[in-house]
């Protein structure tokens, strides 16, 4: 290992193993004739290749895209190869062949050169991919996951999200690159949105679309709307049974009456600052939802409502969840505001101080949610030092907030015949969707960054490998959920990574000869066996094992 040595780096011997003869001499002469030299990692790679290999992913891209003259890997397997690094350790394309080889790729690919796929290679691979390809891809995939699985698609979520990029302000090439709010609060980078439809079942992302940062949700709806009307006649003949549901801020009145004349229900929540009345209704009307009920003790409230010019059934509730977390948040605000009062009633005190403009810093104060509900500020320029500065919460205020505001959820759908349950349980089925979102944005496994491209038409291919990692990796999940593992999506990939593929080499024995090598999976934990075995086919390449004596 390397150590300074009077301030300079020395390589300092660890163990003389002896010669290259005496070291051959012991590996041969092993105990039991083998003795493990090498090993890489398995489990995971080989999960999701085998899902892969079953949904024939690699066939089906290179059916939508030109292939490039004697390439090889082709463009499907590339991109298959990119979207396998993204689901296990997310590397940037100059960094995947280090990667691989420390995995058993060049194992299930046989005829895979690793150093071959350079970054240079990988974007060419890219650039063959249209974005009208990617649509008639994304199609097939989901047609070929919903056949071999069985999803059901009863209740569909949608939502929306956005990932910042580094690329430099002043690049004009990109055109979906552009600032605008970002939910991680990087709004001083340029950023894409991505638009998902997720699947209750198995949390399948369905239909996708990139589009660009400064586009907010209300905007981009309409189009939204029709790729995942058009996405559900393309996979289903009956569209009837199927609910979708999306979160306030995405339809206005316009938009809402084509969802309206769509096959299939809804379900969504208001904005409650846009049905005063409805926010009026006492918490002493609403009613726990009973013994017995998946929802039990919930207070809730059933009625109709003309909503976006029809009648329609409406179910308001409380979430403790959000209504110990919006106090908190009023809270946090009401005492940065306080400090503000105290440090200005401290600056009156001093000889000839004052504002210029005491309303525009009143009113500068009062800004945000609530602050002006309950804090009381009162200015009396005719008095002299600190005497011209009262304030106070108004405790009575702050009350009727904690006890009849805060906490409340309004929710309108279609599904007239549903249970007040049902509609509930349905909408917070968006959290899925919402999860989603968190884990494309998770460090260790399937992350959308490291995000390196600069032109639109590399995003949106690069979005599609993301989300085929996704796609693979729910696979997994799904199957593990049917053995009754609990963990999470990167929990899951984490075990399965831990079954590791070993060279073994054996002696020759007495009658002399070369050395023969095999491969074979290295001891693990019972859980790690049992997932693997459910996940990956038993056969080579696959499962290796040792030969018999």
């Amino acid at each position: 290992e390397s150590k300074r040595v009077n301030g300079k780096p020395r390589p300092v011997p660890i163990l003389y193993l002896g010669t290259v003869e005496q070291l051959l001499d012991k590996l041969l002469h092993a105990p039991g004739g083998n003795l493990r030299i090498e090993s890489f990692q398995h489990g995971d790679v080989a999960a999701l290749t085998a899902i892969a290999q079953r949904l024939d992913v690699a066939g089906i891209i290179d059916r939508h895209v030109p292939q490039q003259a004697h390439a090889a890997p082709s463009v499907g397997l590339t991109l298959l190869l990119a979207a396998l690094n993204r689901a296990v350790q997310p590397r940037s394309k100059r960094g995947w062949a280090a990667w691989a080889k420390g995995t058993s790729l060049s194992h299930l690919f046989p005829n895979l050169d690793p150093d071959a796929l350079t970054s240079q290679y990988f974007w060419d691979q890219m650039n063959c991919v249209s974005p009208d390809a990617l649509r008639g891809i994304e199609r097939e995939l989901v047609q070929a996951v919903i056949r071999e699985l069985g999803i059901s698609l009863d209740l569909l979520f949608y939502d929306t999200t956005n990932f910042f990029t580094y690329v430099a302000s002043d690049n004009p090439k990109p055109k979906l690159l552009q600032r605008g709010k970002n939910k991680q609060r990087r709004t001083d980078l340029r950023q894409f949105g991505l638009a998902l439809l997720v699947s209750r079942d198995g949390q399948i992302p369905l239909c996708s679309q990139v589009y660009d940062g400064r586009t907010i949700d209300c905007k981009l709806f309409p189009d939204a709307f029709s790729r995942i009307r058009e996405r559900l006649a393309e996979i289903t003949q009956d569209t009837r049974e199927i609910t979708v549901v999306y979160d306030k801020g995405n339809p206005t009145r316009a938009h809402q009456l084509e969802v309206d004349k769509a096959p299939f229900g809804f379900v969504s929540s208001l904005v409650p600052s846009h049905h005063a009345d409805l926010m009026a209704i006492p918490m002493a009307d609403y009613q726990p939802l009973p013994e017995g009920s998946p929802l039990e003790g919930l207070p809730v409230y059933r009625t109709t409502k003309v909503v976006w010019s029809l009648e329609r059934p409406g179910v308001l509730f409380r979430s403790e969840q959000l209504r110990e977390g919006q106090i908190r948040g009023l809270q946090q605000h009401l005492d940065k505001r306080l400090r503000e009062l105290e440090e200005w009633k401290e600056q009156l005190a001093l000889p000839h101080s004052g504002p210029r403009d005491f309303e525009k810093k009143v009113e500068d104060i009062l800004k945000g949610q609530y602050i002006a509900d309950v804090l009381r500020i009162e200015y009396h320029p005719e008095r002299k030092g600190a005497d011209r500065l009262d304030y106070h919460v108004d405790l009575e205020a702050m009350a009727h907030l904690h006890e009849e505001v805060f906490g409340k959820r309004i929710l309108v759908t279609s599904r007239s015949e549903w249970t007040t349950e049902e509609i509930i349980q349905a909408y917070r089925g968006q959290s899925h969707v919402e999860a989603t979102f968190r884990q494309c944005k998770d460090d260790e496994h399937l992350a959308v960054r490291p995000q390196f491209h600069w032109t639109d038409q590399k995003i949106q291919v690069h979005a599609f490998i993301c989300l085929l990692a996704l796609m693979l990796a729910r696979v997994v999940e799904r199957q593990a959920r049917a053995l009754g593992h609990q963990e999470g999506l990167s929990g899951l990939l984490d075990l399965l990574g831990s079954v590791r593929l070993a060279m073994v080499l054996y002696a020759s024995g007495p009658q002399g000869g070369r050395p023969r090598t095999t491969w074979q999976l290295e001891e693990m934990r019972p859980e790690a066996r049992k997932l693997f075995e459910a996940c990956v086919p038993s056969k080579a390449p696959f499962v290796y094992t040792a030969p018999t004596a």
